[in-house]
């Protein structure tokens, strides 16, 4: 059960690239397959990407005013995904999904694209990216993150990665309403890679966060702590005043 969280809180990690790599819990040689001349790429059902979508509108509340968008991010802290190109492919389906600069990308809901069973597919081998929604709220400071958007995050990420939990610990969790909202599991977020510090604030109230031990950028932020509402900004403190 401890491997299994720790798998979905890296799967949740939403607040930036993951700060390690998760074994696969499988010990057999995983079936080669090529796409677009690359063998084993990273890619994701397409239907199951769009379960992510569903949990954007069904939390809405969280983050009313922050567009969809989902972000592609290098498996390694502080990596690249220059290059990185997306397309939705199935026997009879090949659609082009446009990545920005900085790895985001607004997923399109093609009826003809789910009923062909596609899947959501990278030029990257698998395990050099990774994917996560990307929820911001226009006006929020850049030294910043609003504990609302957090909350969206990771309820995309809830929706998108239980399938790949066992059944007993999958429907365990959803008994206390998801992972996100249980106050006993911690969920590991990531800092700039660059932040001194971490501050949970909300007009007078102040909270220090904990950088977890041997890994000074990543923090636990109180996603099912209701006394702290959807915006609560947690702050990043840096060294110097250039980020």
């Amino acid at each position: 059960m401890k491997h299994e969280l720790l798998c979905l809180s890296m799967l949740l990690a939403c607040a930036g690239a993951c700060a390690q790599e998760v074994p696969a819990a499988d010990a057999e040689a995983p079936q080669v397959v090529e796409v677009g001349g690359v063998k084993n790429p990273e890619l994701k059902s397409y239907k199951v990407m769009l379960k992510g979508v569903d949990a954007f509108e069904e939390h809405r509340q969280y983050a009313p005013a922050a567009p969809m968008k989902f972000k592609l991010v290098s498996a390694t802290p502080g990596g690249s995904v220059d290059g990185v190109t997306l397309r939705i492919a199935g026997d009879n389906t090949s659609e082009n999904v446009p990545v920005a600069a900085d790895g985001t990308f607004v997923l399109p809901r093609i009826q003809a694209a789910i009923d062909d069973k596609a899947d959501l597919v990278t030029n990257k081998k698998k395990s050099l990216v990774r994917w996560r929604g990307d929820i911001h709220t226009p006006g929020v400071p850049a030294n910043a993150r609003r504990l609302g958007d957090l909350r969206m995050e990771c309820e995309i990420a809830w929706a998108v990665n239980k399938d790949e939990l066992s059944f007993l610990i999958r429907n365990g969790l959803a008994l206390g309403g998801g992972i996100c909202h249980i106050k006993s599991v911690q969920l590991n977020y990531q800092a700039p890679l660059n932040a001194t510090g971490v501050t949970l604030v909300s007009g007078d109230r102040r909270q220090t966060l904990p950088f977890i031990a041997k890994k000074k950028n990543v923090f636990a932020p109180p996603l099912a702590d209701t006394s702290w509402d959807d915006e609560s900004l947690i702050e990043y403190e840096f060294a110097t005043a250039s980020m």
